[in-house]
């Protein structure tokens, strides 16, 4: 796996700071919570005012929701920390929430799909079903949906040559895999 994004998170309030670093941390983020801004950071989740400079701002309004709060982060950080990656005939640009072939020819995500492809090709394994949903929907381990397996049957539906036995996006015990053929 890559190195973890690292989180900067700014609240005036020290309980607030210490309870969202709690689920960002339990969401698998590296998280270093604060009153003030600091450099060295790959994101920010802090009020909307705050002045962030370069660095991507996620913006939190209280009262937060844990779940938004999670989709969020991982909705930017597939933004603004798009990896670079190929696999079959795709190129994957999540700046641009886009795939594209060799021959010029582009193809638009959903904000979510490009969140499942950018998580996948960053972990460059097999990425748990759980981690997913609470990395892309912000779900907790109670909740009961079949939503990632529709937007993985989607995304077969996309990028597969043959959606019915897929090469590309690949379904392993426990969880999922995107079968890469370059990694930058």
């Amino acid at each position: 796996m890559t190195e973890t994004p690292r989180l900067l998170l700014i609240d005036d309030d020290p309980v607030v700071r210490r309870t969202l670093a709690e689920i960002l941390e339990a969401a698998g983020h590296a998280v270093t919570p604060s009153a003030c801004m600091a450099e060295g950071f790959d994101l920010v989740v802090a009020p909307p005012e705050t002045e962030t400079g370069p660095v991507p701002l996620v913006p939190v309004a209280k009262p937060v929701r844990a779940s938004a709060l999670l989709a969020a982060v991982a909705a930017a950080l597939a933004r603004h920390d798009p990896p670079c990656a190929r696999f079959g005939i795709w190129r994957l640009d999540c700046g641009g929430r886009q795939l594209e072939d060799g021959q010029g020819r582009r193809l638009r995500l959903t904000d979510k799909e490009t969140a499942i492809l950018s998580l996948l090709a960053r972990s460059g394994g097999v990425v748990p079903r759980q981690t997913l949903l609470s990395d892309v929907w912000g779900y907790g381990a109670a909740v009961t949906t079949h939503t990632l397996e529709t937007h993985i049957y989607r995304l077969r539906r996309k990028i597969e040559p043959d959606p019915d036995h897929p090469a590309l996006l690949l379904t392993e015990t426990g969880g999922y895999r995107l079968a890469l053929t370059e990694k930058c």
